[in-house]
């Protein structure tokens, strides 16, 4: 991934972030209320649901390669670590 493209995620990305919670603090300012912080979190699930699936695909997708990094690993020392010298006749 370029420099740009990842310079446009954070942009669209921190821009939704940012609007998000400056939404939350104005209606939080305007009505001051357990129902108005009830109201906010309940809606803000979703969004911490889209935060987490791409978290949660970034992470099995990790996690896979660091395991088929080391199976890689085991197999190529089972295939050239000889524990005991070969004598040649």
């Amino acid at each position: 991934m370029s420099r740009d493209h990842k310079v446009a995620a954070f942009t669209i990305f921190g821009t939704l972030i940012a609007f998000k919670l400056g939404t939350a603090l104005f209606v939080l300012s305007m009505q001051p209320s357990f129902h108005a912080a009830a109201f906010l979190t309940l809606t803000s699930v979703v969004w911490f649901g889209l935060i987490a699936i791409p978290l949660l695909i970034g992470g099995v997708f990790w996690y896979r390669r660091i395991k088929v990094r080391r199976k890689r690993r085991q197999l190529i020392h089972a295939e050239w670590h000889v524990d005991e010298p070969v004598r040649m006749r």
